[in-house]
């Protein structure tokens, strides 16, 4: 990956001064002596800049060059071995794949964890049932954590991380939990291909670098911050964020839809009469240029194609990488595989901050049979527990929940508040759901401080107009219903979600375990 006119030493200084803190050389095909001479290079470059530089696998090397220390592979000498002849003060570090492979690292007294490979990656072949996932990188980091013997001062995920799924995959890795509690999240990330076949390794590093900030600073306690300790409290925070896209003056919100063509046309004219600004493209070369623009993407699975699944791929990496809200629709998910797969795909491989979606597909996200589907709508009576089950959902994929029905449930699992507002027209008119979609993408595009507000926001605010346009003396059914619901949206007003909005925190435990 070293172009050509540069050096290695040169791409690791680079790359130092691009926020690297630490450096690992790993060659697995070159003679001893290359690779003492390509190591005494790099270190003089780690030196000069107080980095520590870690020797892969060869512990000859490790010493012949008085490296910081090693890391080794579960196919490499013993940690145990390495210790005794590396001495008690060098840093060794193990790759664990596994939950039991954590576990005996810790007790071995490994100094830092890398758990993967999460995604496939360039550098080496993996089986694809050897591929953790966020998922499984969570639950290997939760095994170490729970070992016999002293918690490493560090943990890493690699394998195919880069820009656009860095903080998702850090995200993913903390406990679902409120802030304050003890929960530990994994230190960072190790990369090679996202650093050494980048352009600028200096600006490659310095954009994850700061992808590890967002993640912790940012974008995790922006997910479970509290919308408020009283239902009259949330309804005036939710009535800040109507009147900071609706007030006179107010910037309107640009939300990046990828849809379903059955509601394109409804969702851009809520999206206007809610107080944003709606942009309708889902060709996947212009998500790089568009989502940037964007304050939130909207991605409703409704009609696939392989164009659009395309698109659909293409905006949640360019809103990983520029750190734009995601909501997801994932219509009619359990209905046949290939939704299912793709939404599994995207979850796992960029994450969501906003999952919108009726009873059944909950119930098809996680697994559960409790509410069936007939096509795009839920049958049967709902969960038994709806707010046990939004909360589930939510510390599954990190992310917050509004699930519609008679009563809307809206949790990021530190919180959950039920909604109360709507009307049973909505279930009689095509794309209902799809617009609720947009209105959360619009509100949570202008509170991303807050995802869980912006997500209750949309939820009244579309429910309110529906109540307000099925009193219309001109409204007759569906088909009036349809008309009137745009303009009572675009006549809603602060003062209408203060006094109208029926809303109640529903009480329940802080975290779900998984």
């Amino acid at each position: 990956m070293v172009p050509a006119g540069s050096t290695l030493a040169d791409i690791v200084s680079s790359a130092i001064l691009g926020g690297v803190t630490i450096v690992q050389l790993r060659e697995k095909t070159m003679s001893t002596q290359a690779f003492l001479t390509t190591a005494r290079a790099v270190h003089q470059v780690t030196q000069r800049h107080n980095v520590p530089l870690l020797i892969n696998d060869r512990i000859d090397v490790a010493l012949a060059v008085d490296a910081e220390g090693v890391h080794i592979g579960q196919d490499d000498m013993p940690l145990a071995t390495a210790r005794r002849l590396l001495g008690p003060d060098k840093i060794i570090g193990v790759s664990v794949g596994s939950p039991d492979e954590a576990r005996e690292a810790i007790e071995a007294s490994a100094d830092y964890l890398g758990i993967g490979p999460c995604f496939d990656t360039k550098t080496k072949s993996v089986r694809r049932d050897e591929l953790t996932g966020p998922r499984g990188v969570r639950a290997i980091w939760e095994a170490a954590l729970q070992a016999e013997g002293p918690v490493p001062a560090r943990a890493v995920a690699i394998g195919g991380i880069g820009p656009s799924n860095a903080a998702h995959v850090l995200g993913y890795s903390r406990s679902m939990v409120l802030p304050g509690t003890q929960a530990r999240a994994l230190d960072g990330l190790a990369v090679v291909s996202a650093i050494m076949a980048a352009a600028s390794p200096r600006a490659a590093a310095a954009q994850l670098a700061g992808q590890i900030r967002h993640a912790a600073d940012v974008a995790w306690p922006a997910l479970l911050r509290d919308p408020g300790s009283s239902s009259a409290e949330i309804v005036s925070a939710i009535a800040d964020v109507f009147s900071s896209v609706r007030a006179p003056g107010a910037a309107r919100p640009l939300v990046q839809h990828i849809t379903n063509m059955v509601v394109i046309n409804d969702s851009a004219n809520a999206c206007l009469a809610l107080g944003g600004s709606p942009i309708m493209e889902s060709l996947a070369a212009d998500q790089q240029h568009l989502v940037p623009l964007a304050s939130s993407l909207l991605v409703n699975i409704g009609t696939l194609d392989l164009a659009a699944m395309a698109g659909m791929r293409a905006a949640m990496r360019a809103a990983g990488e520029h750190h734009r809200p995601v909501v997801l629709d994932p219509v009619a998910v359990g209905a046949t595989p290939t939704r299912r797969a793709l939404v599994a795909e995207l979850l796992e491989h960029h994450g969501a901050c906003v999952v919108k979606a009726n009873a059944g597909e909950v119930a098809a996200l996680l697994g559960s049979a409790e509410v069936p589907m007939n096509g795009v709508d839920s049958v049967g009576g709902g969960f038994a527990d709806p707010a046990a089950a939004v909360r589930r959902l939510s510390a599954m994929h990190r992310c917050v929940v509004a699930m519609t029905g008679r009563v809307d449930y809206v949790s990021n699992c530190a919180a959950t508040v039920a909604v109360r507002n709507g009307h049973a027209l909505q279930a009689e008119i095509t794309g209902a759901g799809c617009m609720a979609g947009t209105a959360v993408a619009v509100f949570v595009g202008a509170a991303r401080a807050n995802p869980l507000l912006g997500a209750l926001a949309g939820i009244v605010a579309i429910n309110l107009a529906a109540e307000h346009a099925a009193r219309r003396p001109d409204v007759h059914g569906p088909g009036s219903f349809r008309q009137a619901l745009f303009d009572e949206m675009h006549a809603l007003t602060r003062q209408h979600i203060l006094d109208e909005a029926a809303i109640e925190l529903v009480p329940g435990p802080n975290a779900v375990p998984l």
